[in-house]
């Protein structure tokens, strides 16, 4: 189990992903624009975030690699979707199949690790794992259709990830108290 007192780290990507969500829901027109931009400056701050608390947690954490390889991937995609804004633009259903698909793959490697360390939300992770692989693969198949409610499906996602992300860092939490209570009573 995963006890750390930087637990609050996690607590911030999720809820940037979770206003980013609402945010691009709220605002479709100015969506996409606002998605490549506000978009990769989040992914790329969230990933920072992620990979910093993959490298504090590694001592403590098995799967900590999974947490960086998320995090690296984060930043890679908000680089290139900021390095690329015209192109982005054109390709941006792709990009997010692809990051669907292998964050979707990585939550599911998570989740194997996280049922076999007794983390009571691990079914949540697999059903995110999967539905983050299964609206990747869709955009990919049909990406005309993608581009045509791509701002909603990438809000939810973003939604759906926030939530998992918040649930996630408050286990962190209950881990590190219950951790402190155990070696108060020693």
């Amino acid at each position: 189990m995963i006890k750390s007192k930087n637990w609050w780290l996690i607590t911030i990507k999720g809820l940037i992903f979770i206003f980013l969500g609402f945010y691009i829901l709220k605002f479709p027109i100015s969506g996409m624009l606002g998605l490549i931009i506000y978009g990769s400056i989040s992914l790329f701050i969230s990933g920072l975030i992620l990979a910093i608390f993959a490298i504090i947690t590694r001592k403590v954490h098995k799967g900590w690699g999974w947490q960086m390889a998320e995090g690296l991937l984060d930043i890679a995609l908000a680089v290139i979707l900021l390095l690329n804004i015209g192109l982005t633009a054109i390709t941006l259903p792709y990009v997010f199949a692809f990051y669907g698909i292998l964050t979707g793959i990585f939550w599911i490697f998570q989740s194997v690790f996280f049922k076999n360390n007794l983390y009571k939300f691990w079914g949540v992770v697999l059903l995110a794992g999967l539905l983050s692989l299964l609206v990747g693969v869709l955009i990919l198949l049909r990406p005309l259709i993608a581009v045509l409610t791509i701002v909603a499906i990438i809000g939810i996602m973003f939604i759906v990830q926030g939530f998992f992300l918040t649930l996630f860092s408050f286990e962190i939490s209950r881990a590190h108290k219950t951790s402190i209570t155990e070696s108060n009573k020693e």
